[in-house]
């Protein structure tokens, strides 16, 4: 019992510094670094479509998919439109509008949270336990359930890859004129 207890209180501790660190590339300016943009966006990319992956196995969920992800492209492209960029010495920074990265974290944390809270509620969590499923595949269709929470799930993905891919674009653009 103290293992899972234990094991418990590290996921809970690197979710809560996960939600930290995302809420901080939120506010005031940061460092435009393209290497650590390609691999959030590369990791954000591979997520986001095991996500679909499932979704795509229910047609009916792929409808709220779809709509995350044209949801969170139009936010990026929002966002990016909003975002500002100033040079510092020889790196370029840039600061994100706050509400709408913000926005989309909050639906995110929000249906997560609701999602895990169903679960333990309505037993979910215990009857996997009990069973000990091992396929990976079914874990993620549990952890995720309805289409509404990998729609919702998706346009933060979405969001991510499509406002650093605009933002690798624009730092192009702006080295570029700055030359």
């Amino acid at each position: 019992m103290t293992q899972h207890l234990s094991t418990l209180v590290i996921i809970i501790a690197i979710f809560i510094f996960a939600i930290y660190r995302r809420i901080r590339r939120n506010i005031g300016w940061q460092e435009l670094n393209p290497r650590k943009m390609v691999i959030r966006t590369c990791m954000f990319l591979i997520i986001g479509l095991a996500f679909l992956s499932v979704g795509l196995t229910h047609p009916i969920s792929l409808i709220s998919d779809v709509a995350g992800i044209l949801a969170g492209i139009l936010l990026a492209y929002y966002g990016a439109a909003l975002t500002t960029f100033e040079k510092r010495e020889k790196h370029w920074y840039y600061r994100p509008n706050i509400w709408i990265g913000s926005t989309v974290t909050f639906i995110f944390l929000a249906r997560l949270i609701y999602r895990f809270y169903w679960m333990y509620t309505s037993g979910a969590l215990t009857a996997a336990a009990a069973q000990k499923q091992t396929n990976g595949y079914q874990n993620i269709s549990a952890a995720v359930g309805n289409s509404w929470t990998a729609g919702l799930l998706l346009i933060m993905f979405a969001y991510y890859i499509f406002y650093y891919l605009i933002l690798l674009k624009k730092k192009k653009q702006l080295t570029q004129s700055e030359n």
